[in-house]
């Protein structure tokens, strides 16, 4: 294996995008909206941005102080127990915890060219021998420009996982094997 790439510097060229509009605070609470399910939503103000890794455990720390007793499983996913009836309620709550403890923007933007070449070396140094490793079946790698290309425009993106039967893994386990992306910190300079 090769050594790791080099985290995103903060002067990677953020328009070099593959063409994506940036996502903005507006377009996440939009969005957020939308998946709700509410018809009317609380004020709510952001307390903070987290990280990626922080999230689940500011998402169960929310819900539970709301209410709601919120557990952090094992692969990152979290548990919320509620009773018939507290559909809205609970609704409003993600509603909440999600506007006040957000996870940073810079995960929903498109990747760069510069990231998209970190996941190019970090699957065919990583993530493909690991899964290889593990019995499954990745496909064959196309070249770093026909990959990096490909994503940005949309055109014909690929992944380790694409010819993966994945109804015969057990893909709780895989995932904690074998990562399916590189560390934030080398992808986003964190």
């Amino acid at each position: 294996m090769s050594a790791p790439p080099a985290p995103v510097s903060n002067e990677d060229d953020p328009l070099d995008n593959g063409g994506y509009a940036e996502y903005t605070w507006d377009d996440f609470v939009e969005k957020l909206k939308e998946m709700s399910g509410l018809k009317s939503w609380p004020e709510v103000e952001r307390v903070r941005y987290v990280s990626q890794e922080d999230w689940p455990t500011e998402q169960a720390q929310c819900l539970s102080t709301l209410g709601f007793p919120t557990s952090v499983e094992s692969d990152g996913s979290f548990t919320t127990k509620s009773t018939e009836g507290q559909q809205e309620a609970l609704a409003e709550a993600s509603y909440t915890c999600e506007v006040q403890y957000p996870m940073d923007l810079k995960y929903s933007q498109a990747p760069t060219r510069t990231q998209l070449r970190i996941f190019y070396g970090y699957y065919r140094d990583t993530l493909i021998p690991c899964l290889q490793d593990y019995g499954v079946e990745t496909g064959s790698l196309p070249s770093e420009e026909t990959f990096v290309e490909g994503t940005a425009s949309g055109s014909a993106s690929w992944t380790p996982y694409d010819a993966m039967n994945l109804e015969t893994v057990d893909t709780a386990e895989m995932n904690q094997k074998c990562p399916s992306s590189p560390p934030s910190e080398i992808l986003y300079g964190n």
